[in-house]
């Protein structure tokens, strides 16, 4: 795989997701060895693009 960044080379690299006191899990994400940039499928999810419309800002009078 290719860093979307800045095209470096990415490693599968398996970290702790903490997301309580009870409930640890490790998961295992793509890292630039260039870079630093980490990409995972939540990651990747959250930069898609919305695919609903956005409904346009009404303009709002100042007094």
């Amino acid at each position: 795989m290719e860093c979307p960044r800045f095209h470096g080379v990415m490693v599968i690299d398996a970290c702790l997701n903490m997301e309580n006191v009870h409930n640890t899990v490790w998961i295992h994400e793509w890292r630039c060895l260039n870079c630093g940039e980490i990409s995972d499928a939540p990651t990747l999810e959250n930069r898609a693009p919305r695919q609903h419309a956005v409904s346009p800002r009404l303009p709002q009078e100042v007094a």
